[in-house]
């Protein structure tokens, strides 16, 4: 991983500092980094299809409609806000917009149950994806009652680290991640 980090950081993003984490303890830091490169392990294509549609499913949350976030940005005005470019993944505006539930701080389940049971909406909005602390089952449960997450601080893929074979298979990914994000094809992917 050392030596991917470093091909990347001085071939493609000269001047970044990049840290290494895998995607359960980036959920878990206290104050990640916004700006991320994906690297996949490059094992196999199974495997790093697999880790793109964990990252896609787990960090790369779409900001709120414009609305929402206008009426948020009204709320919060003076705190220390992440900000929200306008050029963000959003989630798009609904013909029947609706309330949505601004969930401040951690989400764990019994919040999370809570919130389910005691409002109507469905249209949940966080800080960001790792102040929700549920597990891949429990996120099921939530979206399949109809929750919709959306975040404040929404991640950015600087780009991935794909192997010839998982390159060649982009066709099958594309979609998991932002469009035109930058794939590099390295020696060793993620290894």
């Amino acid at each position: 991983m050392a030596s991917i980090l470093a091909e990347v950081g001085s071939e493609r993003l000269p001047g970044a500092t990049l840290v290494p984490f895998t995607l359960a303890r980036y959920l878990r830091a206290e104050d990640p980094p916004r700006r991320v490169v994906l690297c996949p392990a490059g094992r196999s294509v199974a495997g790093d299809l697999a880790f793109l549609r964990a990252v896609a499913a787990r960090l790369l949350w779409p900001a709120p409609p414009a609305r929402v976030a206008e009426a948020i940005d009204g709320i919060r005005a003076g705190e220390d806000l992440p900000f929200v470019s306008s050029a963000m993944p959003r989630r798009p505006e609904s013909r029947r917009s609706g309330p949505a539930l601004l969930l401040e701080g951690a989400v764990d389940a019994a919040r999370a149950r809570a919130a389910l049971r005691d409002s109507p909406t469905r249209e949940w909005i966080v800080e960001s994806p790792g102040r929700v602390r549920l597990s891949e089952r429990s996120l099921a449960r939530f979206a399949a009652a109809g929750v919709r997450w959306s975040v404040l601080a929404p991640v950015v893929v600087d780009g991935v680290c794909a192997s010839r074979d998982l390159a060649r298979a982009r066709r099958s990914w594309r979609a998991l991640l932002p469009p035109r994000t930058p794939v590099w094809i390295t020696r060793r992917a993620g290894r």
